[in-house]
């Protein structure tokens, strides 16, 4: 494990978070920083065109943000500050304010160069990572696909089902075989109803389960509310130095809250790693305004839910209490509401944790379907169900190490087609903007 926690250490240090920068405020640059300037008509071509809950743009955007909003946004962002110090919150939100034009980009790309399948469109980073060149492209686009199906497995079947099941465990003491049993249960329905059921569950769930986690962290921030201020001012003090030991929180360094923050707001916006991209890309919409859709995922995980769990930690002051993860949460709804804080927060990571395990498969069936056909498909859908019978009882710091280096190797390939990409991005962008203003 110590190797591993070394590789994991190297590819989420300095060298990536550099690059991913780097694309973010060149990706920025191709779109004349729309994420900044253009508030308005982000704002006006999509949710300003949302008409009901029908609508296919509202199907697209919660089936998106329903493998989005994970785990990663409670148990990761409370790691990330645990290890990291209160300055990990800042380097996450620098990165997504970047990173909104990389997934702009990425998802144009994606629903420009989607196919026509049986039932809708298909498309993704392995698809448009093709036309980067005859030789490289589908070189490129197999190493990809091969580690964007590890990351799925991993990251919905491991990470969010071991943390489902873990405070499902802590929360009511029940048995693991039980528990095993429910989650599978849940792998099931979604394997055997397809993508349309995964759609209909998703359009209903996320919005509840979202408006649900906004509400409870807001009564615990506005109770504590005196404590914000400060709370704030350490965010942006220790972004810049090291965070001394204090209570319980052993200290960081600047690079620990730059690598802390990097990682875990990628892990939990996705931008650069193209996994939502497969769900974008069955749209019909244009595909500039379905980037501006990109930005809009962006804007919703990193600048609402992600910062709603940070400013929970540092309100309530619990950052150094010496715990992480999850059980940093925890402590902060216990801080208010008492005993029954527990099964808030379980109530909070199940929900998540399921919901995300229910969007990914999206990406699990672009995969598979790229790699062994729609017929085969048909059959190999099952392997989705698989993770869950062991991630009740494996490590979840082996699953955590495991899912964290997956994503680099992900990031990496995606950028680079992206960057070769850009011309053809920076086409369709300025058409778009010649027609549309």
């Amino acid at each position: 494990m110590d190797g591993l926690y070394n590789v994991i250490s190297y590819i989420w240090g300095v060298p990536l978070t550099l690059f991913i920068v780097i694309a973010g405020l060149y990706f920025s640059k191709c779109t004349n920083f729309l994420q900044i300037r253009g508030i308005k008509t982000i704002y006006k071509n999509t949710i300003g065109k949302l008409k009901n809950f029908g609508d296919e743009s509202y199907k697209t955007i919660t089936s998106v943000l329903g493998g989005t909003i994970g785990t990663g946004n409670v148990a990761g962002v409370a790691t990330a500050i645990a290890v990291g110090g209160p300055g990990a919150l800042f380097w996450m939100w620098l990165i997504a304010l970047f990173s909104m034009a990389t997934k702009m980009v990425e998802v144009t790309m994606a629903v420009h160069y989607h196919k026509k399948s049986d039932d809708g469109y298909v498309g993704g980073p392995m698809y448009y990572i093709k036309h980067i060149g005859k030789k490289v492209g589908p070189i490129l686009s197999g190493v990809y696909v091969f580690f964007l199906l590890v990351y799925v497995l991993c990251d919905s079947g491991f990470v969010q089902m071991n943390t489902a099941a873990t405070s499902i465990l802590d929360t009511f003491n029940i048995g693991k075989i039980v528990v095993a049993i429910i989650l599978i249960s849940v792998g099931i329905l979604v394997v055997s109803g397809g993508l349309k059921r995964v759609s209909s569950i998703l359009k209903r769930s996320v919005p509840i389960m979202f408006i649900f986690y906004f509400i409870i962290n807001l009564i615990v921030i506005i109770i504590n509310i005196k404590n914000l201020p400060v709370g704030i001012a350490n965010v942006f003090k220790y972004a810049f130095s090291p965070a001394p030991a204090i209570g319980g929180f052993a200290g960081a360094s600047v690079i620990d809250a730059i690598s802390k923050g990097a990682a875990r707001g990628i892990f939990a916006n996705e931008a650069g790693t193209g996994t939502s991209t497969t769900v974008h890309a069955t749209s019909t919409n244009n595909p500039v305004v379905q980037g501006m859709w990109g930005m809009v995922e962006v804007y919703i995980v990193s600048f609402i839910v992600c910062t709603l769990t940070g400013l929970l930690i540092m309100s309530t002051g619990v950052w150094t209490s010496g715990v992480d993860g999850a059980p940093l949460v925890l402590a902060a709804f216990h801080s208010v509401f008492g005993n029954i804080g527990k099964y808030i927060l379980c109530f909070v990571i199940v929900t998540f944790a399921c919901s995300t395990y229910i969007g990914f498969f999206y990406e699990f069936s672009t995969c598979m379907r790229y790699i062994f056909g729609d017929k085969s498909f048909k059959f190999l859908k099952w392997i989705y169900i698989f993770p869950i019978v062991f991630a009740v009882f494996l490590p979840i710091e082996a699953i955590w190490s495991m899912a964290d280096m997956t994503v680099g190797f992900i990031v990496i390939p995606n950028i680079i087609a992206l960057f070769i990409l850009s011309k053809k991005f920076k086409e369709l962008f300025r058409k778009y903007e010649k027609i549309h203003g």
